[in-house]
């Protein structure tokens, strides 16, 4: 199931240039609320935040071939095409 969270948080982000502290955005799945920031780090987007009301970190690198990182501090990585049909699926609130 973390997988395509994780995937929806990838997916319906735009880039976001770098600043002093990048704005925190959110997003509801299956109830459960997703903060995170995002910046660009080489050329890569990464993702860091957390679930559960700030008890589950995560931290995403997200290129167009796939997405790695750590889901509650356990390793991940999976393939762009194993969620591109995700992207509908998040609600994104744009905080």
């Amino acid at each position: 199931m973390f997988k395509i969270v994780l995937a929806a948080v990838a997916l319906a982000l735009p880039a976001v240039a770098l600043a002093d502290e990048a704005p925190k955005q959110t997003f509801v799945y299956q109830g459960v609320t997703y903060t995170y920031t995002t910046e660009v780090q080489g050329g890569t987007k990464v993702l860091k935040g957390s679930a559960y009301n700030g008890k589950v970190p995560f931290e995403l690198k997200v290129t167009k071939n796939g997405v790695t990182g750590t889901f509650n501090r356990a390793p991940v990585t999976f393939d762009m095409h194993e969620v591109q049909h995700i992207d509908s699926k998040a609600v994104v609130d744009g905080n």
